[in-house]
């Protein structure tokens, strides 16, 4: 999930978090990477029954969302990568809040 870039800080997207499910009704485990990091930052367990939710932060965080000194320039640290170790297969899905 590359990251994104919104006019100013806390322009429109404030709050954010990103969703992972699965129709997988046995538990398998997601690693979740930041830019290109071989290790996770953090893994969840998900099945059908039990979903999970990962929140980057709020604002430009310079993962999700970046700010002006990051806007144009090859980050190794930015966006998020999501795997499952055992090819399961599940869905990532990014939400933000706004009050517009």
């Amino acid at each position: 999930m590359p990251p994104l870039r919104q006019s100013q800080n806390n322009a429109a997207i404030q709050e954010q978090g990103v969703y992972l499910s699965t129709p997988e009704t046995t538990a398998f485990l997601i690693n979740v990477y930041r830019g290109a990091n071989p290790t996770p930052i953090i893994t969840f367990n998900i099945s059908k029954a039990s979903p999970a939710v990962y929140d980057p932060g709020d604002g430009n965080n310079n993962i999700t969302l970046v700010d002006d000194a990051n806007t144009g320039v090859v980050l190794t640290n930015s966006g998020l990568r999501f795997e499952s170790p055992g090819g399961q297969n599940f869905y990532v899905n990014y939400r933000g809040q706004s009050t517009s």
